[in-house]
């Protein structure tokens, strides 16, 4: 096994368990101590584990999220530059995309300005955006708004009804909003809209997350995607990715975009 793919696994056995032991790792990998304890100080040193006596913890753990309108302005000029970088280069006139909810994806949402495409989503304040952006004449097609239980809280439909709703359409792009990527999890805090997602990945031949570089390498509530399920990731240009994240995508042969810095 790798070096690399080693202290992969131990960065993930420790998120998963809260914690990892250096003897056990050793027996589990048929290592010395002192190779594991080099590989305990790489994932240190790279602020990814915090070393205790005898083992490390994470340093951060599952991240709970804050309210839709508080994580709407968190970040905000990153979601911009993600935002207007989808729409003006992955999104074409007459696509067929599912959009989930998401402070990102409504920002997205309001940047889209191609011709005759068929919107789908869940999100109630994404579906007035576009409505209003068609009402304007700056972008054309159909919206289609997800029927189900509202969640006014997070300003979405889900339930059951909207995900057998969802699963009768086909699309050429998916665009998800998440609240981490640890490993190889794609994952979100809320479970209902994770199930609202997967469906969408399992309906779109093309599938990209937006996500600010703050989600990268931290934990969530729920993992409702593989990273090998995602096509492509728009993040903010000049935020930090670990390297061994990097690797883990290349090797996913998951595209990284880059989105440079706008005006808002």
């Amino acid at each position: 096994m790798l070096t690399s793919e080693r202290q992969r696994q131990i960065k993930e056995q420790a998120i998963k368990n809260g914690e990892v032991s250096i003897s056990e790792l050793a027996k589990k990998y048929n290592v010395s101590i002192e190779t594991i304890r080099r590989d305990i100080n790489f994932l240190s040193e790279k602020n990814l584990l915090k070393k205790v006596r005898g083992g490390a913890v994470p340093i951060q753990f599952a991240v709970r999220e804050d309210t839709y309108d508080i994580r709407h302005q968190r970040n905000h000029s990153a979601k911009v530059s993600i935002g207007k970088f989808i729409a003006e280069n992955l999104i074409e006139d007459n696509d067929t995309i599912a959009i989930s909810s998401g402070s990102t994806m409504e920002v997205l949402a309001a940047s889209i300005s191609a011709r005759n495409v068929l919107v789908v989503t869940n999100s109630i304040k994404i579906a007035a955006v576009l409505q209003n952006r068609m009402r304007q004449n700056l972008m054309s097609g159909e919206v289609i708004m997800l029927g189900g239980i509202m969640r006014a809280d997070e300003h979405y439909t889900g339930g059951s009804l909207a995900v057998d709703m969802l699963k009768k359409f086909t699309f050429n792009k998916a665009f998800l909003g998440i609240s981490a990527i640890s490993g190889r999890d794609v994952m979100t805090s809320n479970i209902e809209e994770g199930i609202i997602m997967s469906t969408m990945i399992d309906h779109a031949r093309f599938c990209c997350v937006a996500t600010d570089s703050s989600k990268f390498d931290v934990r969530s509530t729920y993992a409702f995607a593989d990273l090998a399920e995602i096509d492509a990731i728009v993040t903010e240009e000049g935020g930090e990715i670990a390297e061994e994240t990097l690797n883990l995508f290349e090797s996913n042969s998951v595209t990284v975009y880059r989105a440079p810095e706008c005006e808002e």
